[in-house]
């Protein structure tokens, strides 16, 4: 089985990217497609053409949400088990697990950690494009962070946004606290939830508890030890071979 690794499509604006990769990955439908979030598909509406484009996809497809999501209709989705583990039913195939969820595909497992911190939040309204979902209440975020931890270890870290430490040592990003106006914006307690680089942080000094990880967000690829940040790129793994290959966008 053939996993391929994609970030950070936002609906249909960078989706060309994923169009002109597929034909490299020659996916089946024994396969599976894992992406590390901003899916951003249905974006303003209850169905919208890149929607039905992954749908018409005819191999597995896991979304491990980021934070530019429709997250209003998401959450009136039907809540299944697939993979051995829950999560949001999007149609078509489309599945998006629940944070701190393992999947089992393809005989690896693969832990997930939704969600991101909308930098331009005050450049978007609430509950049309930007959500309070797009971060974890603090105790639901730890508790997933913690199944991990205390857990055994997994073949894959899914996540959308990466460790505060990988993210400065690789693009000198400073990241703190949401800013106070965040919490203002969403009508959410100052500090309530968790903003996952600094979460994740916990994940990355354990490197025992994980092969590799992926993970999108930041708009560029990098990869480092067992990180890789994918933006541009796409990676594509055997299962079977063991073999990792890097994709990139046709000259």
């Amino acid at each position: 089985m053939r996993l391929l690794f994609v970030g950070d499509t936002h609906g249909a604006v960078d989706l060309d990217k994923l169009r002109q990769i597929l034909p490299q990955a020659q996916l089946t439908p024994r396969d599976a497609l894992i992406h590390c979030g901003d899916f951003g598909a249905p974006w303003a509406a209850e169905d919208d053409e890149a929607l039905r484009w992954w749908r018409a996809l005819p191999y597995k497809k896991i979304i491990c949400l980021g934070n530019h999501e429709n997250y209003g209709w998401i959450m009136r989705q039907p809540i299944v088990r697939r993979f051995n583990c829950r999560g949001w039913d999007l149609g078509g195939g489309l599945f998006a697990p629940f944070a701190g969820q393992v999947a089992h595909v393809g005989g690896r497992r693969l832990w997930f950690y939704p969600g991101g911190y909308s930098i331009d939040y005050m450049l978007r309204q609430p509950g049309r494009d930007v959500f309070a979902q797009e971060l974890l209440p603090l105790d639901e975020a730890q508790r997933a962070v913690d199944r991990l931890l205390n857990g055994p270890a997994v073949d894959y870290v899914l996540t959308h946004d990466g460790p505060r430490a990988f993210i400065l040592e690789q693009f000198g990003f400073p990241i703190g606290p949401p800013r106070p106006g965040y919490w203002t914006h969403l009508g959410l307690a100052p500090g309530s939830h968790a903003h996952p680089a600094l979460l994740l942080d916990q994940l990355y000094h354990r490197p025992d508890k994980y092969t590799r990880w992926y993970f999108g967000h930041h708009h560029r690829d990098a990869a480092q030890g067992k990180l890789r940040c994918l933006w541009q790129q796409a990676v594509l793994e055997d299962t079977r071979t063991g073999s990792v290959e890097v994709l990139m966008l046709p000259a």
